[in-house]
């Protein structure tokens, strides 16, 4: 009788740590940004990236997609797809931030709201840092999969 091994307390806990943060974050600031779309849409607008119709639907149609990507991670339901959205996102984020960087404009991120922690007063090689960090939180999903605490099984699980 052979008995399939068990993951180790590392592969099945990192994970959960991983989709709580990271999607918890994602979560937070999609809540923020859906409290004030006016602001977030004057934050989209000094990027000066997208043409005004365009800025306009990605103020209301962004935040949504960081909510139920946040979401799914945090409950762990296909949770390597919901890490490869925000994973996409933090690095179009940081190609934004670059560009901004790039031509010397003075804008406020507006992430995280009216929130500014850690990163304060204009963009900056803050952002990019954080958006690193964060992206940092989905190794272990994309290595392991949903671990402990998840709505998904995993092939093992089966």
């Amino acid at each position: 009788m052979t008995t399939t091994p068990t993951p180790s307390a590392l592969a099945r806990w990192l994970p959960l740590v991983g989709r709580i943060v990271l999607g918890g974050l994602f979560c937070f600031a999609a809540f923020k940004k859906l409290q004030d779309p006016q602001g977030f849409l004057f934050a989209i607008n000094g990027f000066k990236i997208l043409p005004p119709h365009l800025a306009y639907t990605m103020a209301f149609v962004l935040p949504c997609v960081e909510m139920i990507a946040g979401a799914m991670l945090v409950l762990g339901v296909w949770s390597r797809a919901a890490a490869l959205v925000l994973v996409s996102l933090l690095g179009a984020f940081i190609l934004g931030i670059l560009n901004v960087l790039h031509h010397g404009y003075d804008t406020k991120c507006s992430c995280f709201g009216d929130i500014e922690w850690p990163c304060t007063g204009g963009v900056g090689w803050c952002q990019i840092v954080r958006n690193c960090v964060m992206a940092l939180f989905a190794l272990p999903v994309f290595r392991w999969g949903s671990g402990a605490l998840s709505l998904e099984c995993s092939r093992a699980e089966r």
